[in-house]
């Protein structure tokens, strides 16, 4: 099994069985880094558990499915379908990575999707002009500031 291969059988049994654990066994120990929509800055792999603790606490039964992927010289595209239960209802919805590899391992990983029917559901008095203009990491990291 070559390293992208190993990096998608890791990815595809934290999408069926998410743990903030698992999410962060996939990034380089001293330089993985993940930017998710909404995000100011990438957070390093010493931040993704608490992430990820706050996204599975926040998106009720949260998992994903690989339905498809690329790879060229050590940068995979993965299309996953989600679904989570969010603000008790429940949801599907589409993100792409891209993911630079070191080894197996993610060294920079980039989520590109659409936060908005998340935030619409977590916050169903918001208006979305407001939901829109939230500068706040992802759903689960949301702060105060609302501008």
């Amino acid at each position: 099994m070559n390293d992208v291969e190993k990096f998608l059988d890791k990815f595809s049994s934290f999408g069926a069985d998410p743990s903030p654990e698992k999410y962060e066994a996939l990034f380089d120990p001293q330089e993985g880094t993940v930017l998710h929509p909404g995000m100011e800055k990438p957070l390093h792999r010493n931040q993704v558990r608490f992430y990820m603790q706050t996204v599975l606490a926040t998106i009720i039964d949260f998992r994903f499915e690989i339905s498809s992927w690329a790879e060229k010289d050590g940068i995979v595209f993965v299309e996953a379908k989600n679904s989570g239960l969010v603000g008790g209802k429940k949801l599907d919805w589409g993100t792409v990575y891209c993911v630079m590899l070191k080894g197996s391992h993610v060294l920079e990983g980039r989520a590109y999707g659409d936060r908005i029917p998340i935030l619409v559901r977590l916050f169903p008095d918001m208006t979305l002009r407001e939901i829109a203009g939230i500068g706040a990491p992802a759903p689960g990291l949301m702060n105060e500031n609302k501008a």
